[in-house]
């Protein structure tokens, strides 16, 4: 199930060409030492194979290393080749009718070796197929730094941790288990959703839930919270979740995004630092997110109150949203959120050591979204502006589209509609 996107972008996030001036078509303009820097580099690896191999020894590992010139060009040749399959990925997402004109050129495309790329840039006349080398440069870039960040790299076993904590110190109150269907539709404000279980009228939409309800004791006497789903995920390792509609029930089944790529779980990483003008992949304060819906505000309470003495008291958390109870909040969420969009959210600080680790106790952060039914609902309504396939769909078409396929390269339309997006690919 979708975590809306909230304003999670860490300090000093840039606009995007800003952080990415490899994207920028005005590179010689903007940063006209970087190219000349960039045209220096392609000069001394031009003509000789040994300049070349040097460069890529230092390029993919630390210094005092050998690892050979074939063994480094086929490391290369790997995350070009992840760089091309993502652009692909992302053309797909277009109506039908652009995606050809979208689609890189077959010599940009085909090309999986640096020093070639280098010289489609630098020896070629065809803007268009400059840019794309330099794009799948960069892109290839970003995907070798998301796999060499220790904050990524060590996202599975933090979440792995917290995955624990929850089941050993909340979970274990579970009393209770059923599936509910819930039948529901907007409200006659446009804003709010009205809701009920049972199976739906012709004009209600209705999505099955796992509920677990949880009794346990707080503050001297015995609170209940009816969690409707639960998930605990850190971008690399837990796949998302895909709407499935059957005769008339929306279930939950996991679906692999970006299934082309051997890196498919950085591909969404590399997205965000993308769309959020980001070029260091562990400034993410959701590299591990964890989400709750229950069923009304007096169970977010509950269950707040709860994970703050899992971790240890509520200066343990940190960045809070509040539109829940906090209607001025609202500021504090990113441009592209739904109007009604409403969650309590922030970044809940865990301490971590692990058994036979040479590294000494350190902190790590879990997104942490609370959600109500109520609120959830609209999130996933199709009609709702709130709904996530809404808010993906704006993400790409103001912040990914425009950077990765410019107007001024492709022409006009590459700012429209992309109905594909509501599949969840990014």
């Amino acid at each position: 199930m979708p975590a809306v996107a909230t304003n999670s972008e860490p300090p000093g996030s840039l606009d995007p060409l800003q952080a990415h001036p490899y994207l920028d078509l005005s590179l010689a303009d903007s940063h006209p030492e970087l190219l000349r820097s960039f045209h220096r580099l392609f000069l001394a690896i031009r003509d000789g194979d040994q300049a070349y191999d040097a460069f890529l020894e230092r390029m993919l590992h630390p210094p005092g290393g050998e690892h050979g010139a074939d063994a480094n060009r086929l490391t290369a040749a790997y995350y070009l080749n992840e760089a091309s399959r993502y652009v692909e990925a992302l053309a797909a997402l277009f109506p039908r009718r652009r995606r050809a004109g979208l689609r890189a050129h077959p010599r940009v495309r085909d090309t999986n070796d640096l020093r070639e790329l280098l010289r489609i840039v630098f020896e070629g006349r065809d803007p268009r197929l400059a840019f794309e080398a330099r794009r799948k440069l960069y892109l290839a870039k970003l995907f070798f730094d998301v796999e060499h960040c220790w904050e990524v790299q060590r996202g599975d076993r933090h979440r792995r941790y917290f995955a624990e904590l929850i089941d050993r110190e909340l979970l274990v109150h579970t009393v209770a288990r059923e599936d509910v269907d819930i039948a529901f539709d907007i409200a006659a404000d446009g804003l709010r959703i009205d809701y009920r279980v049972g199976q739906p009228l012709p004009h209600e939409e209705v999505w099955r839930f796992r509920r677990r309800e949880l009794r346990f004791r707080q503050d001297g006497r015995t609170v209940r919270a009816r969690i409707y789903f639960y998930s605990c995920r850190s971008k690399r390792e837990v796949l998302p979740y895909h709407y499935v509609r059957g005769q008339r029930v929306y279930e939950l089944e996991t679906r692999e995004k970006w299934s082309e790529l051997s890196l498919r779980r950085d591909a969404s990483i590399v997205s965000k630092m993308l769309r959020k003008g980001v070029n260091e992949p562990g400034a993410f304060p959701d590299i591990v997110g964890a989400m709750f819906i229950v069923e009304n505000s007096a169970e977010v309470e509950v269950l707040r109150e709860a994970l703050f003495d899992i971790v240890g008291g509520p200066m343990k958390i940190r960045n809070v949203v509040d539109t829940l109870t906090r209607a001025g909040d609202r500021a504090l969420l990113h441009a592209q959120s739904g109007a009604g969009y409403k969650v309590y959210k922030g970044d809940l600080d865990l301490l971590y050591a692990e058994e036979g680790d040479e590294v000494p106790p350190y902190g790590f952060a879990v997104e942490l979204q609370l959600y109500t039914l109520e609120s959830y609902l609209r999130t996933i309504h199709t009609r709702h502006y709130a709904s996530h396939q809404r808010l993906k769909r704006r993400q790409f078409l103001e912040r990914l589209a425009p950077l990765l396929f410019p107007e001024e390269i492709y022409g006009r339309g590459t700012r429209g509609a992309a109905p594909a997006v509501r599949r969840g690919l990014i």
